[in-house]
């Protein structure tokens, strides 16, 4: 506190010497022009008001009371700018000298060669018209009354800088001002003492660790730690925010430094004035955008309906099929959507700022530049919905992917595989290869199921056939309306191809029909005695029994080998 203290008593002391320090900041410029022939510009009150300057150029300045009254550019005769400053400077100095001297006399008087500003019958300064320059009438006039404005304001200015009393109210105030806040940031030691402590007693009573069933997300004493923080980042920010509100009313106080005031208050306060009155200038523009939105949102409802109604087949259009619904939806919505989007952005605030379209710009080359696979795939993925190659359910075989189809959208199609593994394909792949759809004539015509056996030329091939053909029918899931068929695809060396071909409606049952299929098989050929000779089978014949897997197990008979030598041979 002690520190504190020391700081604002240093403060206040600088502030009672700010008359030697003061700002020598740049001021705003003044170009007067040709202003129509009147007599005389009325003048107004004395007010404060922002230094003027005589066009762009090198000046000599003429100030009064810590303001500038104006900058002059050029000599006139024998007096050069330098001289006519200080000419201007002293006679305003010996005007506000004469406190019965009524500053608000002071007139603007237009002549052939240019304007001139009077105190009576005392000419104060004389412009003249190739000096100043401009070719606005309008903005002439103001810019040259606020010239005899400053003239106003730098006498009272010079009136209050030269008042003992001033000085000494000025004091006081700080003093008191500064008694005020040493009180409440004694204040905030106290009361912010006893929030830290309550918080360190609340560990278990009040913050307690949250928990979701036995996980526990944070324990007491991080709350704890966040409560402390916060309630000290409160503290900083007042205190900040207390010193914010001193300095000014200080700065206030005296004549010589009540111009910074209202530039420091400006800093935060103007940022919040602004925002407040941007949002209040655009409150006629939320009302569009909330028509704009009401109308989008019952316009998609609308369209949702439509197509609910085409998906489940109460509405019917010739060339449109049902699964097209949900997916032209999303389209359209998509579409009613950015047209809304774009009815709606001249209405949003600072859509027109340069800023907010360079934003806009920057987001939309890194959208374009980071999303090219993503469009690719979306591309893809619309085509694949109007090409219509498969649907969820599907048995399907992409490149060298087999599986049911579970998911398809505009980015990837998921399948599953026969060993329950889900596998992500993007839509840019699917389209780039080759598809083979299992499904999609199973339900009408029926799959096609086929498998090879290889038996010898010794059996005969409409035996074959009538094997295989039972063994289509004795399995599960085969369609016995549409017969089976056998192609008789290669006669090798030593075996002759039987093709079974047989028909099913369950496609996704492909591994368990073909395990059954192939049980069957070897079944009905095991009970004809047939033998099946592939894969290939080689074995030494003598009269044995067939190489088999009979369900009676039979020891084969031995033979001999004769080696065909003599006896007595070796």
């Amino acid at each position: 506190m002690k520190s504190i203290a020391r700081g604002i008593i240093v403060g206040s002391l600088i502030s009672l010497f700010a008359l030697h320090a003061q700002s020598q900041e740049g001021a705003s410029k003044v170009s007067a022009t040709a202003l129509p022939a009147s007599s005389t510009i009325p003048s107004s009150s004395p007010t404060p008001n922002p230094s003027f300057r005589v066009l762009d150029k090198p000046c000599a300045s003429a100030r009064l009371g810590g303001i500038e009254i104006v900058c002059l550019t050029e000599g006139v005769g024998a007096f050069s700018a330098e001289a006519r400053a200080n000419a201007v400077r002293e006679v305003l100095r010996s005007l506000a000298e004469n406190r019965s001297t009524d500053a608000s006399r002071i007139q603007t008087v237009f002549k052939d060669d240019g304007y001139s500003f009077v105190f009576d019958e005392t000419v104060l300064l004389t412009l003249t018209t190739r000096e100043i320059g401009g070719s606005d009438p309008e903005a002439t006039n103001r810019k040259v009354k606020a010239v005899a404005d400053s003239m106003r304001s730098a006498i009272a200015a010079d009136r209050m800088l030269k008042n003992s009393n001033i000085l000494l109210w000025g004091i006081s105030k700080t003093v008191v001002l500064s008694i005020a806040l040493i009180t409440l940031l004694f204040l905030f030691s106290r009361i912010w003492s006893k929030i830290y402590l309550f918080i360190q007693q609340s560990d278990g009573r009040y913050f307690k660790s949250l928990k979701i069933q036995s996980f526990e997300l944070l324990n007491s004493k991080r709350i704890v730690a966040f409560a402390t923080w916060v309630m000290q980042t409160v503290r900083v920010v007042l205190t900040l925010l207390a010193f914010y509100v001193y300095i000014p009313l200080v700065f206030s106080f005296f004549p010589w430094t009540e111009h910074w005031s209202p530039k420091l208050f400006g800093y935060i306060v103007d940022p919040f004035v602004t925002i407040f009155s941007i949002l209040i200038d655009y409150v006629p523009n939320v009302f569009f955008i909330a028509v704009i939105i009401i109308i989008t949102r019952y316009l998609l409802k609308v369209i949702k309906f439509f197509f609910i109604e085409i998906e489940i087949g109460h509405l019917k259009f010739d060339g449109f099929y049902r699964e097209w619904a949900d997916p032209t939806y999303k389209l359209v919505r998509f579409i009613v959507v950015a047209f809304a989007f774009v009815m709606a952005f001249p209405y949003l605030p600072g859509s027109h700022s340069p800023a907010f379209r360079g934003v806009s710009v920057f987001l939309g080359i890194l959208l374009s530049l980071g999303s090219s696979s993503a469009i690719g795939n979306m591309v893809a993925g619309v085509v694949l919905t109007y090409m219509r190659p498969f649907k969820v359910g599907d048995r399907v075989k992409i490149s060298d992917t087999i599986g049911d189809v579970i998911e398809k959208n505009l980015l990837v199609t998921r399948v599953r595989s026969i060993k329950n593994v889900d596998i992500t394909i993007p839509n840019s792949m699917v389209l780039g290869s080759h598809m083979v759809n299992y499904s999609s004539a199973a339900s009408t015509e029926g799959l096609i199921l086929n498998t090879t056996v290889t038996i010898g030329y010794d059996a005969s091939w409409k035996q074959i056939h009538e094997l295989l053909i039972e063994a289509a029918a004795r399995t599960k899931l085969i369609d016995t309306s549409l017969k089976s068929f056998v192609f008789q695809t290669a006669l090798n060396d030593f075996y002759v191809s039987y093709e079974l071909n047989t028909f099913t409606r369950f496609p996704n049952e492909m591994a368990q029909i073909y395990s059954d299929l192939h049980q069957n098989i070897q079944d009905c050929f095991n009970e004809a005695g047939v033998e099946i000779m592939s894969p290939h089978y080689a074995a030494l014949r003598d009269g044995n029994e067939p190489a088999m897997n009979s369900p009676v197990k039979q020891n084969p008979k031995s033979f001999r080998v004769d080696s065909g030598l003599s006896n007595g041979g070796t």
